[in-house]
């Protein structure tokens, strides 16, 4: 009877000693968020933003495609060997009234291995996507 008490106190240490040890440990990759700038366009039409957001998203991820008829341009990054990618971004184009459109970018990187952080993935598409006020 002794020796499974001591055979199960031994397996609870060693498991808690794994446990605590794994979790102890540094992450080795961190999700990075970022809702980058908003820009009003007056006068303009959708269809500008919609061009600039698809023509931005080719130039910093390498790829874009518009949800559905939502004006929401989505991108990923480049793609490793394994299949995954470390980098995505989206550009909102919303209509006003009275004509032109608000612009967002949202962007997520996990670093590493990504190269960029996420602030600077939504910068570089900003700089892109021109059509300041």
């Amino acid at each position: 009877m002794a020796r499974i008490i001591c055979t199960r106190f031994a397996v609870l240490a060693a498991t808690f000693a794994l446990a605590f040890g794994i979790a102890g440990r540094p992450a080795r990759a961190a999700l990075d968020v970022s809702v980058g700038a908003r820009n009003v366009v007056k006068s303009a039409p959708l269809g500008e933003c919609d061009g600039n957001a698809s023509r931005a998203l080719v130039s910093v991820l390498g790829k874009s495609a518009e949800i559905g008829d939502t004006h929401e341009w989505v991108a990923i990054g480049a793609v490793d060997t394994a299949g995954s990618s470390f980098a995505a971004a989206a550009v909102h184009c919303y209509p006003l009234d009275g004509g032109g459109y608000v612009v967002t970018f949202t962007c997520a990187a996990q670093t590493p291995p990504a190269p960029e952080t996420a602030s600077v993935i939504c910068s570089q598409l900003a700089d892109k996507f021109g059509g300041q006020p």
